[in-house]
Order: structure tokens, then sequence, then C-alpha cells
């Protein structure tokens, strides 16, 4: 069998999940060359089976996707979460923030990762300029001044793949970063997140709720036909025996931990089991070398910001991509360390709050549940901060990038 011929390329993307596609639809209008190397086959991202899990959008990852025009294929499945409350098991503090008063039509929305992955890869097939290998195995990088060579090992062989720039999209133990030698700093939280969806006796009414229980933060996320998602956060063991319960006692103690503000809950779902850490990569960028989402930070999924923080990842770089116009190196230092710069401060933020919020509400110190409850009714009561923290969450605080304020990549 000949040897495959070796390709050239502006951009080269490790990982063609969300993350990694949502960067070669944003890159799809620019004119650049774009190699996709994913490890699943080509039809198993589009596929509806594709992920079983569901994703928040923030409002304003909503804006970057309908901007790329990827909405119309996305928001038909979409569900709108008109409020999020926030409490306590077992305590009167709540806080809630509401989309009317944060003057937005939805303060986000939750769609089916088939659904997302579907939508983000289909589109990519008409694009003349993108060349997907899959499935295919990063397995030799090699960085020079001028560009990056990779091997890749796919079903008819191996390719050398040259670029001016390498993007890491392949997740929290990626490979990339693993042959670049970049350390990475894993915070083991020891819990498991048990994920189900499910129906409901009253209806949600597009409200979403994370509730904080003695054993960890339990998110319900209303989504369309009636039902919603449960994201149940657990120590491993617990979380363990939890998913091996039965429907009727898994429904019992959901109702325990959950109360009764939205009664029964009926058709349980398949339930699927997911371990939790935060991983922090040591170095963003490096000589012709980007890292996005999980693979430079993976959060715990408290607040569901994860995807949100990665879209700003893939907008900002698409940005700075634009603007350095036709025929640029994409590869360039000083456009790397501007994007370095420009995401620090939002990827420390949220990797420092999440990591709170799971210390914080996980204790169980003497009079720590008091100060909680307490804080939250204090927070419910300040409408300066409830709109920060809103604004924060629907990715709409500190530098946004253009496609979030639906303008083009480049003025």
């Amino acid at each position: 069998m000949p040897e495959p011929r070796p390709l050239e390329c502006d951009v080269l993307i490790v990982g063609g999940g969300l993350v990694g596609s949502l960067l070669a639809d944003a890159l799809a209008s620019l004119p650049l060359t774009v190699v996709l190397v994913e490890a699943k086959r080509a039809d198993r991202l589009e596929q509806p089976g594709f992920d079983g899990r569901v994703t928040a959008l923030a409002n304003g990852s909503a804006r970057v996707l309908s901007q790329l025009e990827l909405w119309d294929s996305i928001g038909a499945e979409a569900q709108a979460i008109r409020c999020i409350h926030i409490g306590e098991q077992g305590r009167f503090g709540a806080a809630r923030i509401d989309a009317r008063e944060e003057g937005v039509d939805a303060l986000g929305y939750t769609v089916e990762n088939r659904t997302l992955g579907a939508a983000l890869w289909q589109p990519l097939g008409a694009n003349a300029r993108f060349t997907p290998l899959a499935p295919a195995e990063l397995v030799g990088l090699a960085v020079s001044a001028d560009r990056v060579t990779a091997r890749v090992d796919a079903p008819d062989g191996t390719r050398q793949v040259t670029a001016q720039l390498v993007v890491a999209a392949d997740g929290a133990r990626s490979r990339l970063r693993q042959l670049l030698g970049v350390a990475a700093r894993v915070d083991d939280y020891a819990q498991e997140a048990v994920i189900v969806n499910c129906t409901t006796e009253l209806p949600h009414r597009g409200r979403a709720f994370e509730r904080f229980t003695r054993d960890g933060p339990l998110a319900v996320l209303p989504l369309t036909r009636g039902r919603v998602a449960v994201v149940w956060t657990l120590p491993a063991a617990a979380a363990s025996r939890l998913h091996g319960l039965g429907d009727d006692a898994f429904r019992a103690a959901l109702e325990r931990a959950f109360g009764h503000r939205l009664g029964r809950f009926d058709r349980i779902g398949r339930r699927d089991r997911y371990p939790l850490k935060r991983v922090r990569s040591a170095e963003v960028v490096r000589e012709r070398t980007v890292l996005i989402g999980n693979a430079a930070l993976a959060l715990h999924p408290v607040a569901g910001q994860g995807f949100n923080l990665a879209l700003r990842d893939v907008a900002a770089l698409a940005e700075l991509v634009a603007e350095a116009g036709a025929g640029a190196d994409a590869g360039d230092r000083r456009l790397l360390e501007r994007y370095r710069a420009w995401r620090a401060a939002d990827q420390r933020k949220l990797a420092a709050f999440t990591h709170a919020l799971v210390q914080g509400f996980g204790a169980s110190l003497p009079g720590l549940g008091a100060a909680r409850g307490a804080a939250l009714m204090a927070f419910d009561l300040l409408p300066g901060a409830k709109s920060a923290l809103a604004r924060h969450t629907m990715g709409l605080a500190g530098r946004v990038p253009r496609l979030a304020r639906h303008l083009d990549l480049a003025g």
C-alpha cells in the first residue's frame, strides 16, 4: 500500500468533538486551510447517538452560534432557561436569577449533545478548505520556528501534516499536551456525576435549579418536551450505589434530595456516571501551539460553565486570527500571546469560582450551613451582585468576543 500523501494547512486541530468542530466552523469564513484529526470515525461524530449528555449554553454562547449560522439547526431542539433557582437542601436561604430582570429573553439554553454535535459537524462537509482525518491518531509532533510537523496514524497508513498552528482541542487527557510535555495539575474531587433525563409531574416552565445537598450539588435543568436533565454530583462510592438502584429507589432518593418543586419525577431514563476532576494545563500557548477547552482547563460541572468557557476560547482565537488578515501567519508568537493574555482572566476566575462552590458548599463545619443560607438570602437582595453574576454566567462579562456581540469575526 503506498504511503498517503503529505498534507499542508494553515491550522491543524487535534480533537473533533464539540470544541474542535466548533473551531473549524468558526474558521470556515476565513481564507484558511484546516485539517482536523479525530480518533472517532466521522460518521460517529454526526450521527444522532453521538452523545447522550446535555449542555447548558449561556446567552453569549447562543449568540456566537447564531452569528456562525449554526443556531437554526440547534434552536428547534433547545430549551430556553428563563430562571435559575439556587438553594441548599434543608435551608430557607435561596437566590434567583431571572431573565426578565436581566433584560434578556433567556439566560441560556439547554441542548442535548447529540443535537449540538450534529449541528457543528455537518456544515464542515461543504467546506472545500477543510480536511478531516477520522479515525486517526496524532503520534508525533515536531515544532520549529516556522512550522509544525505532525505524524498522524490512520487506517490507510501514517501521514505527515504540516501547519502554521496546531490547536489542542482533545479534552482533559489531551494527547497533544502529552506529546508537548506540558504539565497539568489535577484536582481530584473524588466525586462522580450521575446524569439522567426524566419527566416531572409539574411543568418546569424554563426554570433551572442548582440545589446544594450534603453530598454534593444537584442540578435540574429544563429540556424540551417536558423533560429535565438531572446532574447529581456525589462521592464516588455513593454515586456507584445510586447508579445501581432500580428506578423506584432512584426516584425516591432524588425526590428526597431535591424536594417537590416539580412534583414527582417520572420516566427515569438511562443513568450514566462520569468522574469529576479539575484539570489545569501549566501552559496554554507554546511555540505555534495553543490549548483550548478542556485541554487547557477542565472544570467541575457545578455551574455548567465548561463548554461556555471553551466556546469563548474558540471565539477569541478565531477573532485574533481574522484580525491578522489574509496571508498572515496563524501561528505567530505575538498572536498567541495576545490570545493568552485575553483568556487568562476568564479562565482563572471560573476555575476559582467553581472550585470555591464545590469546597464551600461541600463543607459541613458547625454553623457553616446557616452562614451559607444567609449569604444566599443576602445575594438575592442585592440586585448589583445578581446582575454581575448573571452577566458572567451568560458569558457577557469582561472582554466579549465579536461573535458574542452579533458581529463578524473581523471588522
